[in-house]
């Protein structure tokens, strides 16, 4: 009961404290409840009915949010797991593997979610289900005796270089030319690239660090061509928006075309793309898939794959991997080439 009060109390004060506030509560609270008793007149705190898996449900992601999970990260575990216990309408407590092989078979058959994000989300409720169980709010975790799902390998394509000067033929504003060429040679993730300012580049060293998912910072690089084009695309803006370079560095990256030239946003960003890709004729078209063509490019280019993963933003290799595309016909001139040696 006491952990349930503490998890509470912090998920109260989430919203006005920081990281590193909300922990010096935690440990504090821990102090202060050591050796002590709850009276039976606090009974009502702890997690019961409709209002307990509210409960458990905010000390999970309470859970997450310490750890360093994005927002965007706790609202995809926030609707798996509410989705998940309105369809089956049971209590936490009462939900069994059989419960939950019925909520997938008819996700899968009946709405048709594809394999891969059938995956994801049994991830999503295995990982609620083990910190339940480790906090002791469950006896167990069903979700570790429904099995694994079989996902066919698809094979993601990056861009094709005929794709790559269709789009560019078609970028009317030196900004969509700017953005095309930016996310070319960096490889960033929509999101990353939307937070960006001017001033956070550096043009003469051609580089600029980010904060990626975990609040991890990294480096990433700037090619000529990137180079090239955004200082085009700065100096139309700032011509346009009649403003000085000092100015220019405390604004947003990339803005909306038209006053009062607000950030890109993602949904933004996935928009002009998209209409980038319909006007020239190209498929498929969105920020990740630019970020999968640079990753298969410096592959293609001779980069280790553990260089990669720091560009990336990865932690784990494994990750960096699923970008790789390794043609038969490199590996059949590497071998050729080897064993003639």
């Amino acid at each position: 009961m006491v952990e349930e009060i503490i998890q509470s109390i912090k998920q109260a004060m989430m919203p006005d404290l920081t990281d590193a506030q909300l922990e010096k509560l935690e440990n504090v609270l821990y102090i202060q409840f050591h050796g002590k008793k709850i009276t039976e007149e606090c009974d009502e705190l702890a997690p019961t009915g409709e209002d307990g898996d509210v409960a458990k449900i905010n000390m999970f992601l309470g859970s997450k949010k310490t750890t360093g999970r994005a927002d965007g990260t706790l609202q995809q575990y926030s609707r798996e797991i509410y989705a998940m216990l309105d369809f089956i309408g049971k209590r936490l407590e009462d939900i069994t593997a059989m419960d939950l092989r019925y909520y997938y078979a008819v996700m899968r058959e009946r709405r048709g979610i594809q394999m891969s994000t059938m995956q994801t989300r049994i991830h999503y409720l295995s990982s609620f289900w083990d910190f339940l169980t480790l906090e002791k709010l469950v006896p167990d975790n069903p979700v570790r005796r429904i099995g694994g799902l079989k996902v066919e390998s698809v094979v993601k394509k990056p861009f094709a270089q005929e794709e790559l000067e269709a789009l560019r033929l078609h970028c009317d504003r030196s900004r969509d030319r700017a953005l095309v060429e930016f996310l070319l040679a960096t490889g960033l993730r929509v999101s990353e690239l939307c937070k960006l300012d001017v001033g956070d580049i550096d043009f003469y060293r051609m580089e600029f660090y980010i904060k990626g998912k975990g609040g991890k910072e990294r480096l990433c690089l700037l090619d000529d061509i990137a180079k090239f084009h955004l200082k085009r695309y700065l100096r139309e803006r700032q011509r346009r928006e009649r403003i000085g370079e000092d100015d220019l560095r405390r604004r947003p990256l990339f803005v909306a075309a038209k006053a009062p030239f607000k950030r890109m946003t993602i949904a933004g960003v996935q928009y002009l793309l998209k209409e980038l890709g319909r006007k020239a004729a190209v498929s498929n078209v969105h920020p990740h898939r630019f970020r999968r063509t640079f990753a298969c490019d410096m592959i293609g280019r001779g980069m280790p794959v553990e260089q990669l993963m720091v560009l990336m933003g990865h932690s784990k290799i494994e990750t960096t991997m699923i970008y790789v595309t390794v043609k038969t016909s490199s590996v059949r001139e590497a071998y050729r080439r080897l064993r003639a040696g």
